[in-house]
């Protein structure tokens, strides 16, 4: 059997399809009209507007997006928006889920129609059958190329870093602001100023994102959404499928279905949601 992964599942907005042994996520939303909450991933993304029009907000920024809007989000940009206009959206983004070499990008708006170009070029790739699999790295190196920022950037605090790496590896426990601030060598209050300055986000937002990204990993290999929820942190499956959705803009059982091919054992138990 192939490394290509091409499951496919098609729903009325949206489809989600995998390349290059899942380390690439083509995501597509198409007719949205409902908010996205404010979130963060532990991937890149790279996006591109093709209908409609946005108010986004990243790392505590205004932006407004439109129709052929190109963006670049970094591992940790948080971000969210909400519809402007009568017009639903139409969103391409690309995943980039196992790329951990990936060179940050300037964003998150990027003014390139050549980048662009190459956005396109890689949503038409992902809707052929079969995956032509070379093709689609050749293109996708060629853009980020194109994204990549000027080696001079300022990293993030290095205190911020230091709570989100705490964060990272608590994931599926509880955490209390003492233990995060102690981690970066602050009181809670400068602890809680610095986190939220850095990331655009509360450290109790950030980490409600990292377990998204958690339960969508465990969700990809199999597992329920009940036990997704359970390794991920959650309290119940009712506030994983409330927090996916605001984040990812689908359902866990959506998400499973698209990505292994399989309804499995999450099907069950997601009919009330879906």
């Amino acid at each position: 059997m192939a490394s290509i992964m091409e499951q496919d599942v098609r729903h009325a907005r949206e489809s989600v399809r995998r390349a290059l042994g899942g380390a690439l996520e083509f995501r597509r939303f198409a007719g949205l009209d409902r908010p996205f909450a404010a979130h963060a991933h532990d991937y890149p993304v790279i996006g591109l507007v093709r209908e409609g029009c946005r108010l986004m907000e990243c790392n505590r920024r205004a932006y407004r997006l439109e129709a052929g809007q190109l963006l670049a989000l970094n591992a940790g940009d948080a971000h969210g928006c909400i519809q402007k206009g009568p017009v639903p959206l139409v969103y391409d983004s690309v995943a980039l889920l196992g790329f951990p070499d990936c060179p940050p990008f300037e964003g998150p708006i990027v003014e390139s129609a050549e980048a662009s170009a190459y956005m396109n070029d890689i949503a038409a790739l992902m809707d052929a059958t079969p995956l032509d699999e070379g093709a689609i790295e050749e293109t996708l190196y060629l853009l980020i190329d194109h994204l990549c920022a000027p080696a001079d950037l300022k990293p993030r605090d290095e205190a911020a870093h230091a709570m989100a790496a705490y964060l990272r590896d608590h994931v599926g426990q509880t955490v209390r602001l003492d233990a995060l601030a102690e981690a970066a060598g602050l009181d809670k209050y400068r602890a809680l100023r610095t986190f939220t300055a850095a990331f655009g986000l509360t450290p109790m937002r950030y980490l409600a994102s990292l377990r998204v990204e958690r339960a969508r990993e465990l969700l990809a290999r199999g597992a329920s959404c009940a036990d997704a929820a359970f390794q991920a942190g959650f309290s119940d499956q009712a506030h994983l499928t409330r927090a996916f959705k605001e984040r990812l803009g689908v359902t866990p059982g959506f998400y499973q279905r698209a990505v292994t091919g399989k309804s499995g054992p999450i099907a069950s138990r997601q009919k009330a949601h879906l």
